[in-house]
């Protein structure tokens, strides 16, 4: 949790000093909301396709092997597993669970802090592309984290939608 909302706060900094030095580019503005919500769309995916060649240096690679390891160690006894030995299976299974939650969360927090600085550096704010070119309700810096963070968290299910796109249709 904490790693997640650090690199959070690591995005804010760098969109806010981003801001601050004045090299963001112009705010983009869409004709209308279709559009904002389109640009978000492809702004998610985006996230998502640079951040999956770096998914394998995430958390909970190691607990998978671990139980990959535990189970054929279990598999491949000649007498059949103990009670011991499925005691032993379901806490690594266990481990596996913690390290994926883990490693969605941060996952979620690197793709929102990314996202944030490049909402900051190419000017797409989404609260300001929603309610126009003259609202200032709340200064860029922050509409940026928001935009990243709602674009953070829309990669996860995008990640799952192109995942299945490639695999194919369901075999019957």
């Amino acid at each position: 949790m904490v790693a997640g909302f650090g690199l959070i706060a690591v995005g804010a900094v760098a969109g806010w000093l981003i801001w601050r030095s004045g090299a963001s580019a112009a705010k983009i503005q869409p004709e209308d909301t279709t559009g904002v919500f389109l640009t978000l769309l492809v702004f998610a995916a985006a996230v998502e396709r640079i951040l999956e060649p770096f998914s394998r240096w995430l958390p909970g690679r190691a607990a998978e092997a671990a139980l990959s390891r535990t189970v054929t160690d279990v598999n491949s006894r000649v007498d059949g597993p103990t009670e011991a030995d499925r005691e032993t299976v379901a806490v690594a299974t266990a481990k596996v669970a913690r390290a994926r939650a883990n490693r969605t969360i941060v996952a979620w927090g690197l793709a929102s802090g990314l996202a944030t600085v490049a909402s900051s550096a190419g000017g797409f704010y989404v609260l300001h592309a929603v309610a126009g070119a003259d609202w200032n309700g709340v200064a860029v810096w922050v509409d940026a984290v928001v935009t990243g963070v709602m674009v953070g968290s829309g990669t996860k299910p995008l990640h799952d939608l192109i995942t299945r796109a490639q695999s194919g249709p369901p075999s019957p």
